[in-house]
């Protein structure tokens, strides 16, 4: 049996008590990520409606709870949803619906890989087995579409997706969602799970998302750069697969809800050259 750890961790300027068998707590250092959750808050603050896909132990699922007047949190692994459960209702927070399932392309039951040591990278793949020093569970895995209208959902402002490379299966199942609601998507951006684990390019991934949203930025920090100009999309797989520069991915349909992301957040990028780059590599391992 693994050792359950608590601690109290600031997520996006308020505490909660969190749990869970995994190092992801401890890696926290008692906050949770301040560049992820100001983001967040930028683009999400005053939502009626959050979809948070890839919930995991709870945490942005219990800052969308702060945001918005409802959430609704999919986390598909059995045992990573108890500790959801778990810290959503030591939070008191009511307004948070736990969906344990997974969204994707198509329906069905998939098998969900992970480390025990790091639930957050849990991943879905036909392409990638592993099994030294990993689990499996069987998962449920529905297309959103097919959610949303059984939970007569009336109105989607914000979605996260945080799926491990899986961002483009739960997007191909969510056609009519995004047409109908046209909500801000925030998503992970991350080479190696994308290549790694579903056979996908940045390039192509970045067609079809183009092909899907009118409004396609990447983030680094505090900014940002267009993915419909060519140069910039250039900039951004380039210092993406080598630096791993902008790890999220804001997609939008209607430009007057990013007024405020506008406001806070600077177009352009400046890199570190790549000789100080090569440095501070070799600082991190010593040479």
């Amino acid at each position: 049996m693994r050792t359950i750890t608590q601690s109290i961790v600031e997520i996006g300027g308020r505490k909660y008590t969190i749990r869970s068998d995994d190092n992801y707590v401890k890696q926290l250092k008692n906050r949770f990520e301040p560049k992820m959750a100001q983001l967040f808050k930028t683009v999400a603050t005053d939502s009626e409606v959050i979809l948070d896909v890839g919930a995991n132990i709870g945490c942005t699922a219990l800052l969308f709870g702060e945001l918005s007047k409802q959430v609704y949190a999919f986390e598909p692994s059995q045992t990573t949803f108890h500790f959801l459960e778990q810290n959503v209702l030591q939070s008191g927070l009511k307004n948070i619906s736990l969906q344990n399932i997974g969204l994707g392309a198509e329906s069905g039951e998939f098998t969900l890989t992970f480390s025990p040591a790091n639930r957050s990278g849990g991943f879905v793949s036909n392409q990638t087995q592993i099994d030294a020093g990993h689990v499996t569970e069987t998962i449920t895995i529905r297309q959103l579409d097919e959610v949303i209208r059984s939970l007569n959902v009336p109105i989607i402002d914000f979605i996260k997706i945080d799926v491990e490379g899986f961002e483009g299966q739960v997007l191909r199942g969510a056609t009519q969602t995004l047409l109908t609601y046209q909500p801000i998507v925030v998503l992970e951006l991350n080479h190696w799970c994308l290549n790694a684990f579903q056979r996908t390019s940045i390039p192509d991934f970045f067609d079809f998302l183009r092909s899907t949203f009118p409004i396609l930025l990447a983030i680094d920090d505090s900014n940002y750069l267009n993915l419909h100009n060519e140069d910039e999309s250039y900039t951004v797989m380039y210092h993406h697969i080598l630096q791993g520069n902008f790890p999220n991915l804001l997609a939008a349909f209607n430009e007057r809800k990013l007024d405020q992301f506008r406001k806070l957040y600077q177009h352009g990028f400046a890199p570190n050259s790549f000789r100080s780059y090569v440095r501070s590599m070799k600082r991190k391992i010593g040479l």
